[in-house]
């Protein structure tokens, strides 16, 4: 795979972004924008759930199409292999249908083949559906690396009646990833300013600073009503804070310093704890890694007030409820990668507070 050299210009995210219920019945219309025949690549409990409705709307509309479904991670594999079968089939667009890892792997199996991408997620679980960049693994499912790409998504559509029918643990892991992005843009500053900071990070900066807020007085009340399949305002709010909104704040930055620790953790987490760690879902793995952010953004006065809130969303705390024992082997681990990442400083103070992030967390909150 050759490299991909970023340009200097910024994606905020999808050329078209609808939200609202009975969205699935005019998805074939919003389709046919783009191409007249689809290729959609979906999840197999997502697709159980929207498919009624989403091929009904493709017939009104006379779009053709071809259904794949894929359970597997997204790797430049697989991309590979269903890109071959996309132009095989004579589709000229493509369309994700499920959760974060569909989304990822509907944008890179569509720049594999060429073609442009119209998302469909099916939960709130992260932004994945709206940003320019996929995080791709290896076949066995260890992280692999971040790919950039040089175009936006066609479109992302928003069914509220399928998100209110979402599992409420994925609400809570959206709502903690999207919050991650204020904690983490701080990377190793307990204060942001435009002096110290470039343009774009640190307006990325004040955008997670209202998505934080929002999230933290409206999240619980979106989970209660998730939890009882009911669309209200909280629900949409946080929505499209979580997929929109939080999409946008990652490809202002170009998904790099929207991202530091708490990302990385994730990152050592899938490499080398694979399959300790499967059920785990990314924005659990991201908040309990939050707690090391915080200690290294010297903020650790934030730590109590993250933790209650995580407890009233039945979120894990620890790497040990993420399935990854936490002793000081898999510590010193984690530790080591992070070490080796661009956001841990080479100075004593910085690999000073690292440590001590580590040690907090071996202590078990």
């Amino acid at each position: 795979m050759e490299k991909i050299v970023l340009d200097s210009a910024i994606k905020f995210g999808a050329g078209r972004y609808r939200q609202d219920r009975n969205i699935l019945k005019e998805c074939g219309q919003e389709i046919r924008r783009f191409g007249k025949k689809a290729f959609v690549i979906a999840g197999p409990r997502a697709f159980d759930a929207v498919k009624e409705q989403l091929l009904l709307g493709f017939e009104a509309a006379g779009l053709d199409y071809v259904v794949e479904i894929y359970s597997g991670p997204c790797s430049f594999e697989a991309a590979e292999e269903y890109a071959g079968k996309c132009l095989a089939a004579g589709c000229d667009e493509v369309v994700g249908v499920g959760g974060g890892r569909i989304m990822d792997f509907s944008k890179a199996l569509a720049e594999t083949a060429g073609l442009g991408t119209v998302n469909i997620p099916t939960s709130i679980a992260t932004c994945a559906a709206f940003t320019a960049m996929s995080v791709m693994y290896t076949p066995e499912g260890a992280k692999k690396t971040c790919w950039r790409f040089e175009h936006e998504v066609d479109a992302v559509l928003v069914d509220m009646d399928v998100i209110a029918g979402c599992p409420v643990r994925y609400a809570a892991a959206g709502i903690l990833d999207a919050m991650a992005k204020r904690i983490e843009i701080q990377n190793g500053k307990p204060v942001m300013t435009l002096e110290d900071n470039r343009f774009d990070l640190f307006t990325a900066f004040r955008m997670s600073e209202y998505t934080y807020d929002v999230l933290e007085q409206y999240g619980p009340q979106a989970v209660e009503d998730i939890r009882c399949h009911k669309v209200t305002k909280a629900v949409e709010d946080i929505t499209f804070i979580n997929i929109a909104v939080t999409g946008v704040i990652a490809n202002i930055t170009k998904s790099f310093s929207q991202s530091a620790l708490g990302h990385m953790m994730y990152d050592g987490v899938r490499t080398f704890f694979t399959k300790e760690a499967e059920a785990a879902l990314h924005g659990e793995i991201v908040a309990v890694a939050l707690f090391a952010q915080l200690y290294y953004n010297q903020l650790e006065g934030e730590m109590e007030q993250l933790k209650r809130f995580m407890e009233r969303l039945d979120m894990p705390l620890t790497l040990d409820a993420l399935g990854v024992a936490c002793n000081e082997e898999n510590l010193g681990i984690l530790e080591g990668y992070l070490i080796d990442s661009p956001y841990v400083g080479q100075d004593q103070e910085s690999l000073r507070r690292l440590h001590g992030a580590m040690g907090m967390m071996g202590a078990r909150m």
